[in-house]
Formats: structure tokens, C-alpha cells, sequence
């Protein structure tokens, strides 16, 4: 209602009707994205939704455009979307571990809903989705085929630290590294480095993510973006390789620090997300494994750990891939294979529905 108040106001103030219908694209444009098009043609809409956004939650309102607002956080409220998309991506694990024999595993990480609880009004909103319940029947549906890998206790064990960020729907470079060290006993057969191995670097103590951009609350505390670096005592040099629909970027480096400069400190940390990014580690190593990593966003927290003990690691974004990008990878290349997402991705969509077009016969 607020927007439709401020409408005229912001017309009369900057450009007319037209530039933004224009912007908006129709009169019969819904809502969203009419707001949207105020935004941007009018920098002060962007203040007036925010001061929409304080005013329902202090009218009550404590969810709003699916985020659950609690004091200084955002929090996903994680809905599936149906039984048939966790099937259809359980089933396709299975399939792809009984067809292909290589050592496989499977680590879905709950959302911060899941294990910040005390953080979300959800007795005064609506039930909280079980993500401790569908991880343990999404695990208990593969055993045999898949390894799981549990990482909610650890996670739990953790919960008063900075493991999620407050504004946006995924873990934080410290979450990653808890997520690492409970992978290590299953995936790594070996301890997890300690944290102290690693050098830390802040690059952002200004960064408002994903969550803020849809219920952008005034009193949310902005979020730190860190990086963690290993200390080898030997040199160790990184090749990542992004591969997208604009074709091939090169990083030496898992930071390219310059893109914190266009706009995007998370896009620092692996060099953003592409739909296959391929990361090899040459150096005096010892380890020989290899692996294939089908996941999320996620990965961004978590992969700079797994680095010290693979010489090669590609992970497939399967939130963005297309079954052509996949052309590239041969599963003989690889030791192991991680099938690794956030609970929200993995019960809202389907994830695995690529694996078709993998060439049996290289897997073979």
C-alpha cells in the first residue's frame, strides 16, 4: 500500500509515467515489479520500501517476502516445494552411484532456520519446515549406495558463533570450515586441518546479501566477508576455471580480489560462482585425489578447506548448469563424487536431472 501512496509522489519527482512504465514494461504489470522499476528509476523508493518493510514488522508483521526478520538477522523460511522434487533428487543419487561405482557421498546442509531456532518467531508465524527430519530420511533412503555425511550436529555445536550471515541465505567462511572439519572423518578419511592453519582476511564489513534485498530491514546488522588462505609449508599455486555462457575465465588465485572492486565481495571468494568451475592445486603435494562436486552457492564456504587434500576439485552448480556445460567433464578424472547442498535447494528444485546427459560410457 505504501507504493501505491508514493507512486504519484516519485512520478511528479523524477521523469513522469512514462519512464516508469517504461521501466516497469506495462501499466498491467504486477506489483513486484513495478516496484522494482521505482528502485531503479527513483533512488527514493529505495528508502521508502525500507521504511515499508520497518513499519509491517513493527506492525507485527515478522515474515515478510518469505524471510523471517528477527532483531539483528534474516532468515529463509525453507518451504518444500513438493515430495516429488525430494524423490526425483534422492532417486537420481542413487541411480547415478549404482551406474557409475565411484565412491560417492551425499552432505545436505540445513539452513539457518534449521539451527539458529531461537532466531525465528516461527511460534508466532508458522511451523518451521523439519530439515533435521528430511536429512535424515534423505540419508537413510541412500545408505548403502551414498555415504552420508552429517554435518547438523556440528553445525548445532556451533550455532552461537558467526556461522550464517545475517543477511544472506548461506554460511559463512567460518560455517565452511565446521562443515569441513565434520566431512573430514567420512570424505578425507583423515582429521580436518586445524583452523589455525589458516590464514583469515576480512574484505567486507559492509556486505548485505541476498535476504536483504528482499526484506530489507533497517536495524539487520551488515555482514563481514572473510577468506580463508592455507599455511603449507610448501608453495601451493591455484588454477581456477570458470565456465560459463560467456565462455572461459582464468584465476591464479581462489581470491581475485580486484572483483570485490566491481561491485561484489562474495564474488571474490573462488571468483564468484559459474555453472562449472574447475580448481587445480599444483605444488608439492602428496595428495591424489580428485574430485566432482555437484552443489550450490555453498561451496564458496566450504571448498577453500577441502583444497589442502585434492590436487583437483570441479564443482558443478547445478542451480545454474545446463546439461550441455557438462560436456567438458570426464568421470573417469575423478576418485570421489559430493553431491552437496543447502536443505532449500534441494527440496524446492530439481538438481540432478543433468546427470543424463554425462556420458555413461566415460563413467563406465
Amino acid at each position: 500500500m505504501l507504493m501505491l501512496f508514493a507512486a504519484p509522489c516519485l512520478i511528479a519527482a523524477g521523469g513522469g509515467t512514462r519512464a516508469l512504465l517504461r521501466a516497469a514494461g506495462s501499466i498491467y504489470a504486477p506489483l513486484g515489479k513495478l516496484e522494482t522499476a521505482m528502485t531503479e528509476q527513483f533512488p527514493a523508493a529505495d528508502r521508502l520500501r525500507k521504511l515499508e518493510v520497518s513499519l509491517s514488522y513493527m506492525g507485527g508483521q515478522k515474515e515478510q517476502n518469505g524471510v523471517f526478520i528477527s532483531g539483528d538477522s534474516l532468515t529463509l523460511d525453507v518451504q518444500p516445494k513438493s515430495l516429488s522434487v525430494i524423490n526425483d533428487n534422492t532417486l537420481a543419487m542413487i541411480d547415478f552411484a549404482d551406474e557409475h561405482q565411484i565412491p560417492s557421498y551425499v552432505m545436505l546442509i540445513p539452513t539457518a532456520c534449521a539451527v539458529q531456532q531461537s532466531k525465528v518467531p516461527y511460534d508466532k508465524v508458522a511451523p518451521l519446515y523439519n530439515q533435521r527430519q528430511l536429512i535424515d530420511d534423505v540419508y537413510r533412503r541412500v545408505s548403502g549406495r551414498v555415504t552420508a555425511i552429517d554435518v547438523y550436529p556440528t553445525l548445532f555445536n556451533h550455532q552461537d558463533e558467526y556461522i550464517y550471515y545475517n543477511t544472506d541465505n548461506t554460511i559463512t567462511g567460518l560455517g565452511g570450515y565446521y562443515i569441513y572439519s565434520a566431512a573430514a572423518k567420512n570424505l578425507l578419511r583423515s582429521n580436518p586441518r586445524g583452523l589455525d592453519q589458516y590464514e583469515v582476511e576480512h574484505l567486507d564489513y559492509n556486505y548485505y546479501g541476498d535476504l536483504y534485498a528482499l526484506s530489507p530491514y533497517r536495524e539487520v546488522s551488515a555482514d563481514r566477508v572473510s577468506v580463508y588462505s592455507y599455511v603449507s609449508r610448501f608453495q601451493r599455486d591455484y588454477i581456477v576455471t570458470h565456465y560459463d555462457a560467456s565462455g572461459i575465465r582464468r584465476y591464479y588465485t581462489l581470491y581475485p580480489r580486484f572483483r570485490a572492486e566491481l561491485g561484489d565481495s562474495m564474488a571474490v571468494v573462488l571468483g564468484g560462482m559459474s555453472p562449472v568451475i574447475d580448481i587445480s592445486i599444483i605444488g608439492n603435494t602428496t595428495n591424489s585425489k580428485r574430485l566432482l562436486l555437484f552443489g550450490d552457492r555453498s561451496v564458496q564456504g566450504y571448498v577453500p578447506f577441502l583444497l589442502a587434500h585434492y590436487e583437483r576439485v570441479t564443482v558443478v552448480d547445478t542451480t545454474q548448469a545446463a546439461p550441455e556445460q557438462l560436456g567438458r567433464i570426464n568421470l573417469r578424472d575423478y576418485s570421489q563424487v559430493l553431491f552437496a547442498w543447502s536443505v532449500d535447494h534441494y527440496v524446492t528444485a530439481d538438481q540432478l536431472s543433468l546427470l543424463d546427459s554425462l556420458d555413461a560410457a566415460r563413467g563406465s
